[in-house]
């Protein structure tokens, strides 16, 4: 996978996560957790 894929992935699954969750701390711990 080169950089792009992985940039483009990380922005659809942040993109995700903010979608699903109902609140902004929601989607921060969440980035968080996937960022670990």
């Amino acid at each position: 996978m080169n950089e792009m894929n992985v940039s483009e992935a990380l922005v659809k699954a942040i993109l995700e996560i903010l979608e699903k969750c109902k609140t902004l701390e929601e989607a921060k711990e969440s980035i968080r957790n996937l960022l670990k």
